[in-house]
């Protein structure tokens, strides 16, 4: 269970390093970032997640937004943001959005 920004870290870094003795894996990178939210990065396609802790009353919660650069690398908007309650954040659910959306080829091949 998620309890503090620790927490967080440690889960996402060893999701990854699960995730990179995978055959297949792609190189994936974790960043914390300055302001205490953390990127998660598939260097080979671009595809990030920003990852961030939060409590809302009496419900901590993990959100996330999920950013698909554009054909340029640019990146202005996220193209989805969901949270999840902190005890149903855990290695096994980092692992499904590594696979099934950090490491998928979203970006579509430019005909010019």
């Amino acid at each position: 269970m998620i309890e503090n920004y620790n927490d967080l870290y440690t889960t996402l870094e060893s999701a990854i390093e699960e995730y990179s003795k995978e055959e297949g894996a792609v190189e994936v990178a974790f960043k914390k970032n300055e302001n205490g939210t953390c990127t998660v990065t598939n260097k080979e396609n671009g595809n990030h997640f920003v990852f961030m802790f939060a409590q809302f009353g009496d419900e901590y919660k993990v959100g996330f937004a999920f950013y698909v650069p554009d054909q340029y690398g640019g990146v202005k908007e996220p193209e989805w943001i969901e949270d999840i309650f902190n005890h149903e954040f855990d290695q096994r659910f980092v692992l499904t959005l590594i696979t099934e959306h950090l490491t998928s080829q979203t970006q579509q091949e430019s005909d010019w």
